[in-house]
């Protein structure tokens, strides 16, 4: 999680009287890049995303973090400004689709940054590669959204690294054997994950007691779990939503028993977002992310601290991050297209990423539109996102 607890206020301070002097000195002493003059010309690059419905927080957090990269280079290396046509998709596959239509028949919409779940993207390559229009996925995390698409890349992980590391953790961190895992089969997030952690789990010799489908749980919460428990799980693994998540807490407290729990990324930036006064019920628990609230930034990402700080009278989330990330890895491939401004050129660009430095590390994107960067795992404490380890 990023810029979200009060372990970094000291830093923000510090991040803020750094950006001040950096505007008094108009960035010549705290950024190598010249200034740049304004050319009067504008680009388009069209943003989709939940503004509205459950998955509200990927669309505006998001937004809010490509609006802090806006604001801290509001030019491209030519002097040309970006203009966001930013469009509310409900995190609705079809909507999704419908929008990238509408977008890529504007000829001037060079690019598309999309913030929605695992399902739009897995439906949003086909009409990316369709109208050649290239799409930058920023939080779905399914493993196969790029598979045999050309037009559609992925600045996160995928699901395949997430559960593997985190079972790893589970079995060579927390030494522990014996996991019941518990994930909606009606989301191809939960489901994937739970299928790659159960994969992975039970090859390095540990045992799933149980596997069961939140659907199946819902009656009655309270009866699944005394089963699990009666099975000898010692670890929950729950790759679900944050508001399941703390109905499984809630009655795993109503008959006393208080097992380890670990959940997936998205889950705490979701509790912070659109559930902060029951985001205390998860105290405790490990989750896989993108980001930490305690852990070194990048120069990039201190300056992208600073910036949200100016901004925004609120604290980030791991979907501001992404969008921070996502905006910055266009504009470095946009800004390689400065002579050949078309949309093959942006694509061809954003696939050969190559250590582009992001908020916690350096991010890579392969040919084949698939991410390499690092993955963190947290543990809340007291309210606060403790850093316990990152994967690369």
């Amino acid at each position: 999680m990023l810029f979200t607890y009060p372990d970094y206020l000291l830093a923000r301070q510090i991040a803020m009287v750094l950006l001040v002097l950096c505007a008094a000195l108009y960035l010549s002493s705290c950024d190598s890049n010249p200034v740049i003059e304004p050319s009067g010309k504008t680009i388009t690059i069209g943003v989709i995303g939940p503004m509205t419905g459950d998955e509200y927080a990927k669309g505006k957090e998001g937004v809010k973090g490509i609006r802090t990269i806006q604001h801290l280079y509001p030019y491209l290396n030519n002097g040309d400004a970006i203009e966001l046509v930013i469009k509310d998709d409900k995190n609705d596959p079809d909507e999704t689709v419908r929008l990238i239509r509408l977008m890529a028949e504007e000829k001037n919409v060079l690019a598309i940054l999309l913030l929605s779940s695992s399902a739009s993207a897995l439906k949003a390559g086909a009409v990316a590669d369709a109208y050649s229009i290239p799409v930058l996925s920023l939080v779905a995390t399914h493993s196969v959204i790029t598979t045999g698409r050309h037009y559609i890349s992925q600045i996160s992980f995928d699901n395949n690294f997430q559960g593997r590391v985190a079972s790893y953790f589970v079995r060579d961190d927390l030494l522990l054997d014996k996991v019941a895992v518990i994930y909606d089969g009606h989301s191809f997030h939960s489901t994937q994950l739970a299928e790659q952690f159960i994969r992975t789990f039970e090859s390095a010799g540990g045992e799933i007691t149980n596997s069961l489908l939140l659907e199946q749980a819902a009656g009655d919460y309270e009866e699944s779990l005394k089963n699990i428990q009666a099975q000898g799980a010692e670890l929950l693994y729950l790759p679900l939503k944050a508001e399941q998540v703390f109905n499984i807490i809630t009655a795993a407290s109503a008959i006393n028993w208080s097992p380890v729990m670990m959940g997936g990324d998205g889950m705490i930036a979701s509790a912070i977002a659109q559930h902060k006064d029951q985001s205390n019920i998860l105290d405790g628990i490990y989750a896989t992310d993108f980001f930490s609230s305690v852990m070194p930034l990048t120069d990039f990402g201190n300056k992208t601290l600073a910036a949200f700080s100016s901004l925004y009278d609120t604290d980030g989330t791991t979907y501001t991050g992404l969008g921070a990330e996502g905006y910055s890895v266009l504009m470095h491939a946009i800004n390689r297209c400065i002579s050949n401004m078309d949309r093959k050129c942006i694509n061809d660009k954003i696939r050969s990423t190559d250590k582009h430095t992001g908020l916690i590390g350096k991010i890579s994107i392969t040919k084949n539109g698939r991410a390499e960067r690092p993955l963190v795992v947290n543990k809340i404490i007291n309210g606060r996102l403790q850093f316990v380890v990152k994967v690369y």
